[in-house]
């Protein structure tokens, strides 16, 4: 005759129940899974701030590159002879030179009381006295 035995069957962690290492197994994904979350966010951030410090290298270049060639220009004949006319009044050799009046030059200023009127006229009857009004 054969005996069998009855008892319990022991698993493979021992004595643990079945539950319990699934729970302890579980919380062990759980806690590598937000660690690793948490490490692909660091690095996304990282890859996002040197991609702005990137842009910024860029525009600081550019804006480099841009006063370069403004202090460049100002180092030549042309920007310094454009200065002392400018500035001191002087004028080149052979050139003449020409003051104008603003009061004899037949610019004169519009009165305050005409500059109201025509401010308060609407828009339609600008145009219609712009195209149609007598001239004179």
């Amino acid at each position: 005759m054969i005996t069998v035995k009855i008892g319990k069957k022991k698993n493979l962690f021992g004595q643990i129940p079945f539950q319990a290492a699934a729970l302890l197994v579980l919380v062990v994904v759980f806690a590598l899974g937000s660690a690793l979350s948490k490490e692909l966010y660091r690095e996304y951030k990282i890859k996002q701030e040197i991609d702005d410090l990137k842009s910024q290298i860029q525009s600081m270049e550019k804006d480099n590159y841009e006063l370069s060639q403004l202090i460049d220009y100002y180092q030549t004949d042309q920007y310094k002879e454009a200065e002392a006319r400018k500035r001191l009044n002087l004028k080149a050799d052979g050139e003449k030179v020409v003051m104008i009046d603003e009061k004899a030059s037949g610019v004169e200023d519009v009165p305050a009381d005409i500059a109201a009127q025509q401010a308060n006229v609407s828009n339609s009857l600008r145009w219609w006295n712009y195209f149609f009004a007598s001239r004179g």
